[in-house]
């Protein structure tokens, strides 16, 4: 008779921490579910093994998600694991059509890293971009796909922009 996958207790901090925090990192469920790095990789090897977890694999770190997350949803939840990627977003929902200095104002990120985050964003199909005159400009391509999935996974994030978002917004897009 195999093993229950969930029988360790350090196993099922681990599983909470990925099914309440969808995206983390390892190093952020970790954290998390307060093991060391080794008990830590070694019960996400487990719970991915069992089919518990999914383990999307990413340029710079590996994300993880209890099954029922969409797929579609899986890339962007990983970018928004980023603070940067999130304080992009916020001068995009507050203010569409921003150019690059418009966000650089806002963010307070250089241009490199702000640019490599709106990259990041337009190949997923998050943001998309066009020209205002001379300036190029960039907006969400789906508000309401954003701020559902801020809404349905808000405890995972630990902003005070979500807080603030939220509370403007969680009542037209509550799931």
């Amino acid at each position: 008779m195999p093993e229950d996958p969930l029988a360790l207790e350090t196993r099922r901090r681990v599983y909470r921490a990925v099914r309440s925090h969808p995206g983390s990192g390892a190093r952020e469920l970790q954290r998390l579910s307060k093991t060391a790095w080794g008990e830590a990789v070694y019960h996400l090897d487990r719970l991915t093994e069992a089919g518990l977890i999914h383990r999307e694999r990413g340029t710079h770190q590996d994300h993880y998600f209890a099954p029922e997350v969409p797929i579609p949803d899986r890339q962007v939840l990983g970018l928004l694991r980023s603070p940067s990627a999130r304080r992009v977003l916020e001068g995009l929902l507050e203010f569409p059509a921003s150019t690059l200095p418009d966000l650089v104002g806002r963010t307070g990120l250089s241009r490199g890293r702000l640019s490599v985050h709106l990259h990041r964003l337009m190949r997923i199909g998050l943001v998309r971009s066009g020209r205002s005159g001379r300036r190029r400009s960039f907006e969400l391509s789906d508000r309401e796909r954003v701020m559902r999935l801020l809404v349905t996974y808000s405890d995972g994030f630990a902003d005070e922009w979500i807080e603030r978002i939220l509370a403007t917004w969680s009542e037209l897009f509550r799931p």
